[in-house]
């Protein structure tokens, strides 16, 4: 769900001034939901609301260790904060819920 809400921002242009720089800073200080949540407001509330604590955390420590192993470019995101951040979550749910034919 956090993806579509974060997904529907992007596309909405209003948050063009986020760039991945900002959404990395904000991974590697451990307050990205509190960032998004102020930045986006009731776009990504809904959203934010329905993770637990644990759910975050288990995310955070996703998007940390996301911002290690990959650059930006790699998922062909070199400007937009939270199409980066799509990204990310693309990947978790690639990795997670799919199973690689063999």
């Amino acid at each position: 769900m956090l993806a579509t809400h974060l997904n529907g921002a992007a596309d909405s242009r209003k948050y063009d001034h986020i760039g991945t720089e900002a959404v990395l800073e904000h991974v590697r200080r451990g307050d990205l939901f509190d960032f998004l949540k102020g930045e986006l407001g009731n776009d990504v509330a809904y959203a934010l609301d329905k993770m637990n604590d644990d759910q975050r955390r288990r995310l955070l420590e996703h998007c940390c260790w996301m911002t290690t192993a990959y650059e930006g470019s790699q998922f062909h995101v070199r400007r937009s904060g939270l199409a980066l951040l799509v990204a990310y979550l693309l990947h978790l749910i690639q990795n997670v819920h799919v199973d690689i034919p063999t």
